[in-house]
């Protein structure tokens, strides 16, 4: 019998591990081991993109065959002539702490039936896939790991998630803060829309940011005449996505109760807080941010949208509508 910690889970060069030394149309992996990288991205089905810096990938086989369990994934070692099948949530604990530490720990590994993973695993980020996960080679030699959906481990609350107070996690807030802001640039004025030149004054000083990583995203460009971010190809791509799937849920959930709709949410393994925040950014509700906070009742009201937008209590709001 092999025990876990006896796994010949090893270093591996980053394009072996993932499979990206090969000319498939489609890289695929079914090899296990893990491997360092300065930068990966994560993309998903919905267009969403995020960058990590200090990342420490864990390439596992999810077993073709494995049990459908709801809170565990069954995985699959060649050792030998042997296969070994242990649950991941038995592998991650053996293994994790004696793994090199990272800002932020990606667990390459299918998800066939979406389970829901839990594990008390440490300071760092732990992202975790639904459904397929495929690899990628982008150009300047960036690794992009897609799948349906990425989501956090959930048991993880230490301070590089969630600070003592917030809603969620700095990464998620910036995705969303981006999100926002493209729909601003995208908004005639009369509508709502903003111009946004390069040097911000001083009340929208918080948004840079989020701005530049839009930039290093590709989905805003400086306008040289004009002094002012433009939304690229992709920028209003990304934006069409969103909007698309924002107006889904709205047709889909709209005739519910409020517990109806998360209840729904949680049904679909779906995450209830992107949704209440697609919901309100879609429909207008956030357009202002002085009114949002006057109609709430909150006091003192943040004058500047800006600080309001990037700090907590907006997200803790909104977190508030899902009784969390």
């Amino acid at each position: 019998m092999i025990g876990i910690a006896a796994l010949p889970f090893h270093e591996r060069p980053a394009r072996a591990l993932l499979a990206l030394d090969r000319d498939d149309v489609d890289p695929a992996f079914d090899g296990y081991g893990w491997a360092r990288l300065d930068r990966l991205w994560l993309a998903g089905a919905h267009g969403w993109r995020r960058r990590l810096d200090d990342v420490l990938v864990l390439a596992m086989h999810a077993a073709d065959d494995g049990a459908a369990r709801s809170d565990d994934i069954e995985l699959d070692f060649a050792v030998g002539e042997r296969l070994v099948r242990v649950p991941a949530s038995a592998f991650l604990r053996a293994w994790l702490p004696r793994l090199p530490a990272a800002r932020t720990i990606v667990f390459a590994m299918c998800n066939p039936h979406r389970a829901t993973l839990a594990l008390d695993a440490g300071a760092a980020l732990h992202y975790y896939a639904l459904g397929d996960v495929r690899a990628w080679l982008d150009p300047g030699d960036n690794v992009r790991l897609a799948a349906e959906t990425w989501r956090m481990l959930d048991s993880v609350t230490t301070e590089l998630m969630n600070r003592p107070g917030a809603a969620i996690s700095d990464e998620d807030k910036q995705a969303y803060v981006g999100l926002y802001l493209l729909k601003k640039l995208d908004l005639k004025p009369a509508d709502g829309g903003l111009a946004l030149p390069v040097v911000l004054p001083s009340e929208l000083a918080p948004l840079d940011e989020a701005l530049q990583q839009l930039a290093v995203d590709d989905r805003v460009v400086i306008n040289a005449k004009t002094g002012h971010w433009n939304l690229t190809k992709q920028g209003i791509a990304h934006l069409g996505e969103h909007i698309d799937e924002a107006a889904a849920l709205v047709d889909e959930l709209d005739d519910l109760e409020l517990a109806d709709a998360i209840a729904e949410l949680r049904t679909r393994n779906l995450d209830v807080f992107r949704a209440r925040f697609l919901w309100g950014w879609y429909e207008g509700e956030l357009d202002d941010l002085v009114r949002f906070q006057e109609q709430r009742g909150t006091k003192p009201v943040e004058t500047f949208w800006a600080y309001y937008l990037v700090g907590d209590e907006l997200w803790r709001e909104l977190a508030r509508d899902l009784g969390v």
